[in-house]
């Protein structure tokens, strides 16, 4: 930080640049806080979205500790090739398993990593490293590597192979081991030494694994022989699960397999069912009246795809509501109310309905049906948020099988279009994170959308970021919401609202926010300290401001307030961002404010008199001595206001706390 004196703020700041963006505040703050619901866990995934996966949606990229890892392989089953990745794994340091999505492939590199005598963590690499940031990682004797589904990019055969030779060559230099997951049919020839295709464990052993022999062998006559051809480790734990609260296994295959799905598909549904279970499976969990209104649209325009050029007679939506409700009211096996939260609410009667009947609606039926849903769900994206997200949601699903027909139909058109429909592409980019394979999907979408693409998609991209993609991929997400705003001001608006939301969301995730704004301060420095030109260091404080200011993502508390008292390990960084915006004239004056209302909003509170300490000492520690003084003299009148409450006594202890950190530097 330079040390060049400055001349105190002005009382009224300079104006910024004018936003030409028109976010909705409050659709971007409900739809964060329903994905950071969606992700906490499995269960709110199945009542609220009628989805199943993964119990917990994992980061790309961070560590697995030795509990993370015991968790992982309690019911561990070896598939067949374990012992022949592990001898490759030994003698080369490094290994490739390659094998369809789902099988078991993280599970398994796990284990084989563990077999290696790890420490006492995996260190787990973000998957959108090529292979030349791999070649440039620094790996560490004695430490173990993962990459789970890894993004391969396009690369000469010839090259990929030199590649993966080098590697594995400074993996055993480093005494260092490296597992890799790709989702890829099969080996490619050549790659033998490094690539092994990878197989499901067998599912009865898996069975065994979880129910102990004893009872799978007084079950084993009563299962159904599509058992023995489960390749999903996942359905085979739910499988189980359901077995030992007492399900006949018949029923639970049937679910699980899509038999019951199917049957009712084959049993040549009436026009007005199939639509129905359509709008069900893109508009899950709406209360009735809402569900009502949104397949009428869809049968209307199922209409009008039908009997385009001809002239007809409209029929009134009054004539059709009466009979509508008798398509989840008489006993539809696929189809119940649900009176859980209340309101009456459509669902499926299991959560595994959804993803199968949008599969076979794909499978069974052509123009006449897909089109009028591709145009219904289009016009979703403008209807309310609740079922903006539940559309994502359905487009999730179908990408598991059809990411072209999603990115083709949908997330184009929407990131090219209006501002509600790019927090829908947005949206859908998000949910599809809690999918592995359609996360490695979105995240190469919104990559192109970041250049060359247009300014609508660019700020869809950011958009993206600041939701499920923060997830998967926290280091990434920071380091391109930092490029996009220094954008041009329509980008970098966006994607520095973005950007606050992002660190929103992850605050009320442990400790992501934390590890984001260590990120965050190395971007800072390194731009800031290296020379930007006016324009880019403003937009750049500004961005760093949007997030020093920002309340949590569900109430009126300040967030750094609330992060200085929950992780105290995040003072230092919050600190150094401070001592930026404080060491600039043009920002001084907003800055001074958002540290004092931060101040007040520690308050009373247990611990506040620690974080403010903590904070002064980051904070001046950063600063030259003599803009420091310049900025205590402004903390310091700025306090005293009364709307800060600068005369009550806690308030006055906690600030006296942050202008003390630094008197040994600092002289009154």
């Amino acid at each position: 930080m330079t040390t060049q004196e400055e001349n105190p703020p002005q009382d009224e700041p300079e104006q910024p640049e004018q936003a030409t963006v028109d976010l909705d505040e409050d659709a971007l703050g409900q739809t964060a806080n329903v994905i950071n619901n969606f992700f906490a866990g499995v269960s709110t995934r199945q009542a609220n979205f009628g989805m199943t996966g993964a119990p917990a949606v994992r980061s790309a990229a961070g560590r697995l500790d030795r509990d993370d890892v015991e968790r992982a392989l309690a019911h561990f089953v070896r598939p067949a090739g374990f012992e022949r990745a592990r001898a490759t794994l030994s003698e080369r340091h490094l290994v490739l398993l390659v094998g369809e999505e789902g099988i078991g492939k993280w599970t398994s590199g796990v284990a084989l990593l563990s077999a290696t005598g790890f420490q006492d963590r995996i260190t787990v690499l973000s998957p959108g490293l090529d292979l030349d940031g791999l070649l440039a990682t620094s790996y560490r004797k004695g430490r173990v590597y993962f990459v789970h589904d890894w993004i391969e990019g396009k690369v000469e055969n010839s090259v990929r192979r030199f590649g993966l030779d080098t590697l594995g060559t400074r993996l055993a230099r480093a005494g260092a081991h490296l597992v890799i997951t790709l989702n890829r049919a099969e080996a490619r020839q050549g790659f033998e030494p490094f690539e092994i295709g990878w197989e499901p464990p067998d599912p009865l052993e898996m069975l065994e694994a979880r129910l102990g022999r004893t009872r799978l062998t007084y079950e084993r006559d009563g299962l159904p022989e599509e058992v023995t051809a489960l390749r999903s480790p996942r359905q085979v734990v739910e499988l189980a699960e359901q077995m030992l609260k007492g399900q006949p296994p018949e029923k639970i295959m049937a679910d699980l397999c899509g038999g019951t799905v199917a049957g009712w598909f084959d049993g040549m549904p009436k026009r007005s069912e199939v639509f129905a279970v359509a709008a069900l499976a893109f508009a899950y969990g709406m209360p009735e009246r809402i569900f009502e209104r949104l397949l009428v649209r869809l049968t209307a325009i199922a209409d009008e795809v039908e009997r385009q050029g001809a002239e007809r007679e409209r029929r009134s939506i009054g004539e059709e509501l009466p009979q509508s409700r008798r398509l989840w009211n008489d006993a539809n096996p696929l189809v119940r109310l649900s009176t859980d939260g209340g309101e009456p609410t459509v669902v499926f009667r299991s959560p595994h309905y959804r993803e199968q009947v949008i599969l076979q609606l794909y499978r069974v039926y052509g123009y006449g049906v897909l089109e009028p849903l591709r145009q219904w769900v289009r016009e979703l994206a403008d209807d309310l948020p609740e079922v903006q997200v539940q559309a994502a949601a359905g487009l999730a699903l179908l990408a598991r099988k059809r990411p072209d027909e999603v990115k083709e139909s949908f997330l184009v058109p929407w990131a090219g279009g209006l501002v509600k429909e790019r927090l829908a592409a947005a949206n859908t980019l998000s949910l599809m994170c809690a999918d592995d394979t359609t996360a490695a999907v979105a995240f190469t979408t919104a990559l192109g959308w970041v250049e060359n693409a247009g300014q609508p998609q660019a700020m869809t991209a950011a958009l993206a970021f600041a939701g499920g993609l923060a997830i998967r991929y926290p280091g990434e997400t920071v380091d391109w919401l930092w490029y996009l705003s220094l954008r041009g001001v329509r980008v970098s608006d966006v994607a520095q609202r973005a950007l606050t939301l992002m660190f929103q969301a992850a605050a009320e995730r442990d400790s992501e926010a934390s590890t984001a704004l260590r990120l965050l301060v190395m971007h800072l420095e390194r731009d800031l300290g290296e020379g930007m030109e006016p324009q880019k260091a403003r937009r750049a404080l500004r961005a760093v401001l949007g997030v020093l200011t920002a309340d949590r993502l569900d109430r009126e508390e300040s967030l750094m307030a609330w992060l200085l008292l929950s992780q105290p390990d995040s003072a230092e960084a919050i600190g150094t961002l401070w001592a930026w915006t404080l060491h600039n004239a043009y920002h001084r004056s907003d800055a001074v404010r958002a540290l004092c209302r931060t101040l007040r909003h520690l308050g009373e509170q247990d611990g506040a008199l620690a974080a403010a300490e903590a904070l002064g000492s980051a904070v001046w520690s950063v600063l030259p001595e003599a803009v420091a003084l310049l900025v205590r003299r402004s903390i310091d009148r700025a306090c005293a206001e009364r709307r800060v409450r600068r005369d009550s006594p806690p308030a006055k202890q906690v600030v006296l706390a942050l202008l003390n950190a630094g008197a040994r530097r600092i002289s009154s």
